[in-house]
């Protein structure tokens, strides 16, 4: 048999993946670095769900120079996988709902609306996670947040599920499935509650032209960049860097470029492709808001 045309063998990325097409599912396997089986297994779903967390962060550094996040599927994987850039819930997680639904699970894409550190619900549902159905269990799958969220598929249930140190459990609450979590402390707080109907792309697409026109949306000049880490999350929010680990966290503020390079450098490990231009975007953010402040004096 010739090269060209031999088969992949049993658990190679390819031999499992969705139909090649347009995507190219072999190299989004690369880019997760997963070589796995590919099955609608429950196992299956941790290990991809854990290896994207891990490999892809979140990131949308070229906002401040007016790029906006994609909606195109095939502008999304050339974002994450060819470009190896990051994914804001608009483009990792459809994507990744995608590529689970070519593997045979039942998956809903669901909108979500985020709890605000002041104690109340932001008032808007632009949020996007899935729920995907394994083994006769319905699993919250989260890809694109910011803040930490489950590190791995949650079961939707009332129970508390350990991961990483951190606790999880989902509950039904003012009508709405509502994500809790708990740190070393034992204090639950709720991070977002999320919705049952499956949305395509024309149900979601308002939400890049509403945040175009609040003056608090991160599309206006903030720069948020996270990772994933097997026990949480590295997050910078503009002058903030928060280290979720292991059920406690650790916030910094970040007093100058020099230690904005190196918390940057934490979140973008593996991406030093990116790091330049995040401290670039830190800096004009930055100078951006010590100019609005001049103004307002």
């Amino acid at each position: 048999m010739s090269s060209s045309s031999a088969s992949p063998g049993p658990g190679s990325p390819a031999s499992g993946a969705p139909g090649s097409g347009a995507l190219g599912w072999p190299d989004y396997l690369r880019r997760l670095e997963y070589s796995g089986p590919l099955e609608p297994t429950v196992e299956c779903l941790r290990a991809l769900t854990s290896a994207h967390l891990l490999a892809v962060p979140y990131e949308m550094l070229d906002s401040l120079d007016g790029g906006l996040p994609t909606l195109d599927r095939a502008e999304a994987f050339d974002r994450v996988v060819r470009r190896r850039r990051g994914g804001t819930c608009l483009e990792a997680t459809p994507l990744f709902g995608e590529f689970l639904r070519g593997l045979g699970f039942e998956v809903k894409l669901v909108a979500g609306q985020m709890w605000r550190v002041g104690g109340d619900w932001w008032p808007h549902w632009d949020h996007l996670v899935i729920v995907v159905e394994a083994q006769d269990e319905s699993w919250l799958v989260d890809v694109g947040f910011l803040m930490l969220s489950p590190l791995e598929p949650l079961r939707i249930a009332d129970e508390p599920q350990r991961q990483g140190g951190w606790q999880f459990r989902v509950i039904e609450e003012g009508g709405y499935r509502t994500l809790l979590r708990a740190g070393a402390d034992g204090i639950w707080s709720p991070v977002y509650r999320f919705a049952d109907q499956h949305l395509e792309v024309t149900d979601y697409a308002w939400i890049i032209d509403f945040h175009l026109g609040i003056d608090d949306s991160p599309l206006a000049g903030t720069v948020l960049c996270s990772r994933g880490v097997p026990d949480g999350k590295l997050v910078v929010m503009g002058d903030n860097f928060l280290r979720a680990r292991g059920g406690r966290l650790e916030l910094e503020f970040l007093a100058d470029a020099t230690d904005a390079e190196r918390a940057l450098a934490q979140v973008l490990h593996g991406h030093p492709h990116l790091l330049a231009g995040a401290v670039a975007a830190w800096e004009k953010a930055r100078a951006n808001r010590r100019e609005t402040r001049r103004k307002l004096i």
